[in-house]
């Protein structure tokens, strides 16, 4: 739905000619909370005249194309992989959807892979309705959970272009890939579309996956030219190279039009300026909606966690009478299939105008007309950020996008310095291929599908095939025995599958992760599907599922841990201490129960729950020569508040995310008693982020030290030392002592 137009007799209105400032400053819920405002005025689009292989394709369609669309296809046609790293809207999907069709005309085979399956349904759809209009023939197919096992074998044999997941292509393709042999023999295009989204842990196991199914494609003679879409990221090519072992040529120069824009930074207010305590950005976030709702702003709220997608939800529906409170939706991951697709065609109509949304709405999906965006928390990255920014505005009409900052220091930094995300970088993507947990077990795979040659570069560099689980050398190859392996490797993480969530009477209303269980659907824990509180009676793993009842309580939870580092070896030594190869023992010990809208804590309830335990990788910060600058009492408090605000802004270096590392804090560690902090990667094996920032330390512990300096709260606060993931509570941390911690560390000679 469109802004509803201004009138004198609705003070809530807005007529499109007025600026979103204006009107949000005139509204009845302002109270000073703007703290910068940036304009970024329309930009014309560079059209050139493209003579192409595609040029036939482009005039059935009516299209000219923009002159990085145009430099992209070149690029293909000329036999380059190609690796396209724009803008949200930039029309980036052009230069992989003609070089398929084109494949498609001329009797060859395409792969569309997507990281979900609803983006690889989108994409189904737009595909086929381009070979309707160009008159394509071959068969456009999905392959996914969803496809009918009695469908399978006709697409196995006839289909043309496959639209599917990474998923897919281990669980159903690789372990399988004589019934493909046709497909794969014939494949010229493999197009990666969402790139950016392949980091971390998901990263390490698709570029696995990719590498295996490029190996497998050369076995059956065909070399696919390799084409993939990204959001802006900082290092694209190395990326691409990472995930699948080959060299792409780049296209990162956006030549498409924009709508103007206006991005305002929008600050709850203080309650407590000695405690440095906002109001709750849940709360704030949800007068922004109501408000939104009310005046019919076509808008996407997105929060950083299903829980607070959730609350913001309920927050404003409870701020809005009956019939309006029906035009606001939550949508996250967790719900099922048909409930996401109900909720996306019911904005696209307009019959929601307001969906408080997770970054299960981030991909490229096109959900209609957006007005604006807000971002309730810094969303992890400048290019998360933008992707999610690029979704209002689409129309060629004036969009809003607001950031709000959660109470967290990097959110703070961000809100002191709104120049370094109006204007600032973007982050390089990371992917390790060569984790050592997870490469292993993709090994297995490869070779249970094609024994492996030692000499392979798919072989981690020094990896024995005593290494590889299942798998022994038999005439000079490394060969798999037994069943193969594929079933019992997911690749969304390193831990056990999923979860089902039942009511109390056994029905299925969502599903969430085994390996998170502990934190979220723990006995006794609150949980939020569907703006619907639940409380959790019964958690059984053997059963994967926890059965949910009906919760009428003003509170909600938030999971107690204790963290325990064992250094196994040291990778790499610098003056500041090092990175270790180490072993993270987690045990969820209790959870704290706290009001809904104070979000004070009532409660702490103990738990006894088996320890979860993993190898990883983590940065080690030795303060032993500068502990003195402390008082001795007050070191533990030192350590675990530098801790904190490190962890905090880590993210401002490395792409990742706070729930991506974690950290712990001894006063005195191991049989010789120093004084460390450990900052570690939350993934078996590691993924290089505390590499990354362990390169950078010296300008990440500058801004950690300013932040502990600036922050105008008495004690610590939010927005400096506390933490929501602290597994203590927040107990024990002092800014004033980390602050001269910080700035002893910084006089060291490095």
């Amino acid at each position: 739905m469109s802004p509803v137009a201004g009138s004198s007799t609705d003070p809530e209105a807005r007529a499109e000619s007025e600026s979103f400032l204006n009107w949000l400053q005139r509204s009845d819920i302002f109270e000073d909370q703007i703290r910068s405002v940036s304009f970024f005025p329309p930009r014309k689009p560079e059209y050139v005249d493209y003579q192409g292989r595609y040029a036939a394709l482009l005039e059935l369609l009516e299209l000219r194309p923009y002159r990085h669309q145009a430099e992209a296809l070149n690029l293909v046609e000329a036999g380059n992989n190609l690796i396209i790293s724009t803008p949200t809207a930039s029309g980036k999907s052009l230069a992989y959807q003609l070089p398929l069709l084109d494949t498609l005309a001329g009797g060859g085979c395409g792969l569309y892979l997507a990281p979900t399956k609803a983006l690889a349904r989108d994409q189904l759809e737009r595909l086929s309705g381009l070979a309707e209009l160009t008159g394509t023939g071959g068969l456009i197919s999905a392959y996914d959970g969803d496809t009918r096992p009695a469908d399978r074998p006709a697409i196995r044999a006839a289909a043309g272009v496959v639209v599917t997941n990474p998923d897919m292509v281990h669980h159903a393709i690789l372990p399988h890939h004589r019934k493909w042999s046709r497909f794969l023999a014939s494949l010229e295009v493999l197009v990666l579309d969402e790139l950016h989204t392949y980091r971390g842990v998901f990263g390490v196991h698709v570029a696995n996956v990719l590498r295996r199914l490029l190996r497998i494609a050369r076995h059956y003679g065909a070399r696919p030219r390799v084409i993939a879409a990204s959001a802006t990221i900082g290092n694209p090519e190395e990326h691409f190279r990472n995930l699948t072992g080959l060299d792409a040529a780049g296209v990162s120069e956006d030549s498409a039009p924009a709508a103007e824009r206006e991005f305002i930074f929008w600050a709850p207010p203080l309650l407590d300026p000695v405690e440095g305590r906002r109001r709750s950005l849940n709360a704030e976030a949800a007068g922004l909606a109501a408000l939104f709702a009310r005046t019919g702003l076509h808008s996407l709220f997105f929060a950083n966690s299903r829980k607070s997608a959730e609350l913001l939800r309920r927050y404003a529906t409870d701020r809005l009478p009956a019939q309006l409170a029906e035009r606001v939706l939550s949508y996250r991951a967790g719900y099922t299939q048909e409930d996401r697709r109900i909720i996306e065609e019911a904005f696209r109509k307009g019959e929601v105008t307001v969906l408080t949304a997770t970054s299960a709405l981030e991909l490229g999906m096109d959900v209609g007309n957006v007005d604006a965006v807000v971002l309730a928390g810094w969303p992890g990255s400048h290019m998360a950020l933008w992707q999610r920014v690029g979704r209002a505005g689409r129309r060629g009409r004036r969009s809003l996008a607001m950031l709000l900052p959660a109470a967290d220091p990097l959110d703070e930094y961000y809100l002191e310095h709104p120049e370094l995300v109006t204007e600032g970088r973007v982050e390089a993507a990371t992917a390790d291929p060569f984790n050592e947990v997870i490469h292993p077990l993709h090994l297995a795979c490869a070779a249970a599908e094609l024994p492996l040659d030692p000499a392979e570069e798919l072989i981690a560099p020094g990896l024995t095939v005593a290494d590889i689980p299942g798998v022994q050398e038999q005439d000079g190859r490394w060969v798999h025995f037994g069943r193969p392996p594929h079933r019992r490797l997911g690749i969304r993480g390193t831990g056990p599958g999923r979860l089902r969530l039942v009511d109390g009477f056994g029905e299925v209303i969502g599903e969430t992760s085994a390996g998170s269980a502990f934190r979220e659907v723990h006995p006794g824990a609150v949980y939020l599907h569907q703006g619907n509180a639940w409380l959790v009676g019964q958690l059984d793993l053997e059963a994967q599922q926890a059965v949910l009842l009906p919760h009428i309580g003003d509170w909600y939870t938030q999971p107690l841990s204790e963290t325990d580092i064992e250094v196994l070896s040291a990778v790499s030594s610098a003056g500041f201490g090092g990175v270790d190869r180490v072993r993270v023992t987690n045990s969820v010990t209790g959870y704290t129960i706290r009001r809904s809208w104070t979000e004070a804590a009532v409660d702490e309830r103990p738990l006894d729950l088996p320890a979860q335990s993993y190898p990883t990788q983590a940065l080690r910060i030795d303060c032993s020569a500068v502990a003195s600058a402390v008082p001795g009492e007050l070191l533990p408090s030192a350590l675990h508040a530098l801790e904190h605000v490190l962890i905090g802004l880590l993210p401002a270096y490395v792409l990742c995310e706070r729930a991506d590392i974690g950290g712990v804090s001894y006063p005195a560690y191991g049989p010789d008693g120093l004084p460390l902090i450990f900052i570690y990667d939350g993934v078996p094996g590691g993924v290089g982020y505390v590499r990354k920032g362990a390169e950078q330390f010296s300008d990440w512990l500058l801004a950690a030290r300013d932040r502990l300096r600036d922050c105008s709260c008495a004690q610590g606060c939010p927005r400096c030392v506390l933490s929501p993931k602290c597994g203590n509570g927040n107990r024990y941390l002092d800014r004033a002592a980390a602050l001269k911690l910080a700035d002893a560390l910084l006089g060291l000679d490095w």
